[in-house]
């Protein structure tokens, strides 16, 4: 089956249910006039309640007259990338105030991620200040959501990365969540996969790949490194005991420049830094207290060449 057919059954799907809501929404609002005695608002809400079956029943027969199993299949991706998205909306942090996270469908031909603040309740009958409500909201696009829900696969590997995906678009182009300092944005560009690795990039298809490569040859050597080091179990054990001490106790920090050596990617790490309130340079005993494996990766690294510049007694 054609993307664009795709699309389009995915576009008659939202199209009957918002109308429904509509509808019922509609018919509430008739029976609180009738309820209320307010004659003119009633037959005012009558009329619109009218319009709003009928685009209920027209958009309903629309999506009906579909095969069945271009309507499953339509049904099956609208609840799957709602899933994704909702998995990234709820990436946003937690606010002082009221904090609320929401998943809608948009018009516009491309998705969005965002987060309105506004002043809350007051902490205290005594302070003055409010707190701060929050709404995380992740817009979904139908154009982007069909392969969403068809690649699961590369959805998850950039959630593992703390980047998920709201959006994949035909031209090979990703959108996937940013957190910064507790709000959301979203951000679109390309995803080089390989295996269980990934490597975002806001510059060009060709940059990802030549991250993956990067990130990959990274890996391999560190894979290397550890088998090597695993034939005398002693001296590895060694190594590593010497490693995280070092880690722990000299007064060093990592650096991005270190990570990117390391292969990682920069929205990756701009993600960890968000998530783990860390700034351009780290401590070695903050990235082993985050336990985040990347981010101990990149401490015994570090540590590995502050040992070899400076040698510990055994």
């Amino acid at each position: 089956m054609k993307l664009q057919t795709k699309i389009g059954d995915l576009v008659a799907l939202i199209a009957s249910v918002d109308a429904t809501t509509k509808a019922q929404h509609d018919a509430e609002r008739l029976a609180a006039s009738i309820a209320a005695g307010h004659r003119d608002s009633a037959i005012s809400a009558l009329d619109i309640s009218i319009a709003s079956r009928a685009a209920e029943s027209k958009a309903a027969a629309a999506f009906a007259k579909l095969p069945g199993a271009r309507r499953d299949l339509a049904t099956a991706t609208k609840s799957k990338a709602e899933t994704l998205g909702d998995r990234a909306v709820k990436f946003g942090g937690k606010y002082s105030g009221a904090t609320d996270y929401s998943v809608k469908w948009t018009p516009c031909p491309f998705p969005k991620a965002e987060t309105f603040t506004d002043k809350g309740r007051q902490y205290s009958r005594g302070c003055t200040y409010r707190k701060t409500d929050a709404s995380h909201v992740v817009s979904l696009s139908p154009e982007w959501a069909v392969l969403l829900a068809e690649r699961e696969d590369v959805a998850t590997l950039s959630e593992r990365d703390g980047l998920p995906l709201i959006g994949i678009h035909a031209d090979g182009r990703a959108c996937w969540v940013k957190t910064k300092r507790g709000a959301i944005t979203c951000e679109t560009g390309w995803i080089a996969h390989f295996g269980v690795t990934c490597y975002h990039s806001t510059t060009s298809k060709k940059s990802a790949e030549q991250g993956l490569a990067k990130k990959l040859a990274s890996q391999r050597a560190f894979w290397a490194s550890a088998a090597e080091a695993r034939k005398n179990a002693a001296q590895w054990a060694k190594d590593e005991r010497r490693a995280r001490l070092v880690a722990r106790l000299c007064n060093v920090d990592a650096t991005i420049a270190d990570a990117i050596a390391l292969g990682y990617c920069r929205p990756g790490i701009e993600a960890f830094q968000s998530q783990h309130r860390i700034g351009d340079t780290a401590p070695l005993r903050s990235l082993l207290a985050s336990g985040n494996p990347s981010a101990v990766r990149l401490a015994l690294a570090v540590a590995r060449k502050v040992r070899r510049a400076e040698p510990l007694a055994a």
